[in-house]
């Protein structure tokens, strides 16, 4: 059985349905009984309905299960704590396998999401539990997420240059590459990974694909980073987290998020999915929708 928290988000369902294909019986740790109603009709085998911060819903979750799966809510100040929780639970239970999602260049302080998960990689290593730990770029889907405004106010708005490059990558890619080292855990013990998509796109380079591909003339913009807060508080982020995000912003303008795919390529065993390609994908799959298909 293998432990998969942080399964009611984006980055969970798709793990899970990975998983649900390769037959893997999958245990998800969320919030409420509708989220985990909800993932079992997706393939999850069970849910334990908990909080990550507390360590007796933690034994419960991890009772029983060879594997873990650590996803933390984005940007959680706790992910650390959480983490190292979790690990002393996962020595106690004798968990053979603890695979742990990252991100891309983690060694980077002025970005504190990311130099949190260099401390929590560095736990990993002093725990003795064998482990994977997945290191993947920025995802696709948080463009495509936001594709009706772009289209429709024909702007690509973001908070930094439109100049800085970024590998972002599939999704869906990182997910199969997640099922695998779960599926065939043995080949890839005491293993790091970054997952980078193929073509460090310019934010200039996105607005031109979106264009192409959707034959409508968008622009990239950059906004003020005061304007882009001001607009996230009335969203469900927290001050905290706009924060922390507006840090990472900072990055990106100056120093982009680059990376390389050949690994990426190397585990898929076919080239990684570029952004051309997933947006006609998403095309494809919301029509195949919109008229009840299979």
């Amino acid at each position: 059985m293998i432990l998969l928290t942080g399964a009611s988000g984006k980055t969970g369902k798709a793990i899970l349905q990975a998983l649900t294909k390769r037959n893997v019986d999958v245990r998800v740790f969320v919030r409420t009984n509708e989220q985990g109603n909800y993932l079992q009709q997706l393939g999850a085998k069970e849910s334990i309905i908990g909080d990550l911060r507390n360590s007796t819903s933690l034994k419960k979750a991890i009772k029983g299960c060879k594997s873990l799966y650590y996803i933390c809510p984005n940007v959680s100040p706790d992910e650390l704590e959480i983490g190292k929780m979790m690990l002393d639970i996962g020595q106690q239970e004798k968990i053979n396998h603890f695979v742990y999602h990252s991100v891309l260049h983690p060694h980077i302080e002025s970005m504190p999401h990311h130099w949190q998960k260099m401390r929590m990689e560095e736990s990993i290593f002093a725990s003795g539990i064998p482990f994977t730990i997945l290191q993947p770029c920025a995802y696709m889907q948080n463009i495509q997420s936001n594709i009706k405004s772009i289209l429709t106010k024909k702007t690509y708005e973001i908070p930094y240059s439109t100049t800085s490059r970024i590998s972002i990558v599939d999704l869906n890619d990182v997910a199969e590459v997640a099922a695998l080292v779960l599926a065939e855990a043995d080949q890839h013990l005491c293993a790091m990974y970054e997952l980078s998509g193929p073509q460090p796109l310019s934010q200039e380079d996105v607005a031109a694909t979106i264009s192409e591909v959707y034959n409508e003339k968008v622009i990239a913009k950059c906004i003020d980073n005061e304007l882009w807060a001001s607009n996230a508080l009335s969203g469900n982020l927290s001050g905290s987290q706009i924060e922390i995000l507006v840090k990472m912003f900072k990055y990106y303008d100056k120093y982009g998020l680059v990376g390389n795919s050949y690994i990426l390529n190397q585990l898929l065993r076919k080239p990684a999915t570029t952004f051309a390609s997933f947006l006609k994908q998403t095309i494809l799959s919301n029509k195949t929708n919109n008229t009840g298909g299979n």
